[in-house]
């Protein structure tokens, strides 16, 4: 499964990741860490909504 990502950097200087096609996001220390939340995120994000 492809999923595209957005990763940039905040006012408070925190990583943030955001798969655009879903709306979930998740912020990290590091762009490693933002893009591993993402993924947890969007395990979550799928338990509770159903894909069309």
């Amino acid at each position: 499964m492809q999923f595209e990502v957005e990763v940039h950097r905040n006012e408070l200087g925190d990583w943030v990741a955001v798969a655009v096609e879903y709306g979930v996001q998740a912020t990290g220390r590091t762009e490693n860490e933002a893009l591993a939340r993402i993924m947890d995120a969007l395990a979550a994000h799928f338990k509770t909504h159903p894909r069309k």
